[in-house]
């Protein structure tokens, strides 16, 4: 059995029988060579919508939307000792459709589910049943016990995933950061020139269609007021509505056009 450094494939397989490294639906089929391959369970979160918590049924599948990210929860436990750490890998087949996971590493004492943090950066809808395998980890054995092994409170165990929320800013930051531009610059910075384009392209037919609006509704005013007889004062007074009308209409949409923006 390794002494010291990564284990194999059978130092693994000893381990489990020990009680140590996984504890539970621990299956000898996702031994491979150096590592495990680590399978999804049905608890995943939407980090991308408010941290939102999701249970699967049977039958039901992880869903990863395009540009989300989400944290799955592994169907297996953990039970590292003092001596031992695991690193998590990515899996080639999910790296090659644009899911990436985090590569992060268990610490020392750690027990309990790991969360994995997944980032979907393809423009493809990626669903995940569970208990496919979805990272894989390798254990590294140490030359010597750490000190102070892992004691913290993960997820699993509160029931929430805790994510960092200090570190999100708030609308009122973004603000008066002065280093945040505009949405339209912002989205050139990420997402270059020619996707800004379509999106400046958008908003100029829609001003545009605003104004011939205004501009149709105003003529047939008129046209109105010319037709309706010798009542100048009627026909004076029904034009002034309805410019004042077409002109609150006109700002109030320009404003929540912007607002939408």
């Amino acid at each position: 059995m390794t002494t010291i450094g990564t284990l194999n494939d059978q130092d693994i397989i000893n381990f489990c029988a020990q009680g140590q490294l996984i504890t539970d639906n621990f299956s000898e089929k996702n031994v491979k060579q150096a590592c495990y391959e680590l399978t999804a369970s049905n608890i995943y979160y939407d980090i991308s919508n408010s941290h939102q918590k999701y249970n699967l049924k049977d039958n039901e599948y992880i869903l990863i939307k395009p540009k989300q990210i989400v944290v799955i929860l592994t169907a297996e436990t953990l039970y590292l000792p003092n001596d031992m750490l695991g690193r998590i890998l990515t899996k080639g087949k999910l790296f090659s459709i644009g899911l990436l996971p985090v590569n992060t590493y268990a610490d020392p004492g750690f027990q309990g589910k790991l969360g994995i943090v997944f980032t979907n950066i393809s423009n493809n809808y990626l669903k995940i049943n569970p208990g496919e395998s979805i990272a894989k980890i390798e254990f590294n054995k140490l030359e010597l016990a750490v000190t102070r092994p892992y004691s913290g409170q993960h997820g699993y165990e509160t029931g929430i995933w805790p994510v960092p929320t200090e570190y999100i800013m708030s609308s009122e930051e973004i603000k008066h950061d002065k280093r945040i531009k505009n949405i339209s610059t912002e989205i050139e910075l990420s997402y270059g020139k020619k996707f800004t384009g379509v999106i400046k392209r958008i908003q100029q037919y829609e001003r545009r269609f605003l104004l011939a609006s205004i501009l149709y509704l105003i003529f047939t005013l008129i046209l109105i007021g010319l037709f309706s007889g010798t009542d100048w004062l009627n026909t004076i007074t029904t034009v002034i509505v309805g410019l004042t009308v077409n002109i609150i209409y006109g700002v109030t949409a320009f404003i929540v056009t912007q607002f939408k923006e």
